[in-house]
């Protein structure tokens, strides 16, 4: 009989325990963020050599610095043009930036230079910028280099790039590919599969133009050298030409989760379904985003524009920036997630007039930041966010 009691205070001592254990693996992460500074980076002028900064890109390097990226555009604000990418560096958290450098030059080319992702191969502490080239016509024959996508490197966290290399050179499917990466970051893998793998996506229009565009993704296994293409999410209906209402996925951005899936949040080009952002899968690394994984995110509102997708301290929190309105690019608000991605309930507004492009980057264990388009492209500005964890 005693040794009946015994066992049954010891099970439920164990019920007792397990009931904890579940209580304390079920808390919601409360956060009360609010914005501790804001500073502008780049200014819009029709005086001195450019004309227009856009498509900001921010990204921490692995010795805390923060680089931020632009496009500045020379004669106008339209996409195609002559272009440098702009740099800007930050060694104490935001709080002061060196001055802008141009990285990349394209002169005078009528269809020059875009933005691209930004990586960091935690292995070879390269970074990785990857842009392209004339996507928006064809350059070939013009005696200018080809288009397609290329990609510059630093050895030195962007102190120093290396010349422009084209991926179609180690891999000829590559070549004249008609590819927009990001714009934003790159990522490595942290979990299997395909550990270390690094992975860009973004759209591309396929022969036939952008009736045929998809989502793809380019992913390397050997530090960045040679790319291969994923099978993507493809525009529907494929091939016949577009209307609104149609799933046309556009810019991209992706972050990994713990349990090594990866999760695209994609700019719903057309608005299919909803004035809202789409969301996508992979469970293989990147190479395939499989039709049953998508869902459209109706807590994100959106006015078709590039936002930003920010994976914090292993899923404790999923935080996307973008413009939150269904009218027109204004209201930039920053949403978070606590159960990866799966619902957004809560949101800060950072700006309630004009915003366009923006970028999520960590800071550190209390604080994220983000780069966006300011007053219609008139600014880009440099916001830091404390979480109050």
């Amino acid at each position: 009989m005693i040794k009946l009691t015994m066992a049954k205070l010891a099970l439920n001592t164990l019920r007792h325990l397990f009931l904890i254990i579940s209580i304390l693996l079920s808390v919601t992460y409360a956060i009360t963020p609010f914005v501790i500074e804001e500073q502008l980076l780049w200014e819009s002028s029709d005086e001195g050599e450019v004309s227009t900064y856009r498509i900001p890109i921010i990204k921490q390097m692995p010795n805390g610095d923060l680089l931020a990226f632009s496009e500045a555009r020379k004669y106008s604000s339209a996409d195609a043009g002559a272009k440098f990418i702009a740099m800007r560096r930050s060694s104490n958290s935001g709080q002061s930036w060196g001055p802008s450098v141009f990285i990349l030059n394209d002169y005078k080319v009528p269809d020059g230079l875009n933005l691209g992702t930004v990586l960091v191969d935690s292995i070879t502490n390269n970074t990785m910028l990857i842009h392209t080239f004339c996507v928006h016509s064809v350059c070939n024959g013009t005696g200018q280099k080809p288009s397609g996508v290329f990609m510059v490197t630093s050895p030195d966290f962007g102190h120093s790039w290396s010349e422009p290399v084209n991926l179609g050179e180690k891999n000829p499917k590559l070549m004249d590919l008609h590819f927009d990466p990001g714009p934003g970051y790159g990522i490595q893998k942290q979990h299997p599969p395909h550990k270390g793998r690094l992975i860009t996506c973004g759209h591309a229009d396929g022969a036939n133009g952008a009736d045929e565009r998809s989502m793809l993704c380019l992913h390397s296994d050997d530090g960045g050298v040679i790319w291969n293409i994923s099978m993507g999410l493809a525009g529907l209906p494929y091939g016949q030409t577009k209307k609104t209402g149609d799933f046309v996925p556009g810019e991209v951005q992706i972050v990994e989760l713990k349990n090594g899936t990866i999760l695209a949040n994609v700019r719903n080009t057309y608005n299919y379904h909803c004035k809202c952002r789409i969301q996508a899968m992979s469970f293989d690394g990147g190479s395939s985003f499989p039709t049953t994984s998508i869902q459209l995110k109706e807590e994100l509102l959106d006015p078709d524009v590039c936002g930003s997708i920010l994976n914090f301290n292993d899923d404790q929190f999923i935080f996307f920036s973008n413009a939150y309105s269904i009218v027109s690019r204004i209201n930039l608000t920053l949403h978070w997630s606590t159960d990866a991605g799966s619902t957004y309930p809560n949101l800060l507004n950072i700006y309630g007039k004009g915003s366009g492009y923006s970028c999520l980057t960590y800071v550190d264990k209390n604080h994220i930041a983000l780069v966006y388009e300011k007053d219609d492209i008139k600014f880009i500005s440099y916001v830091r966010i404390q979480l109050n964890l």
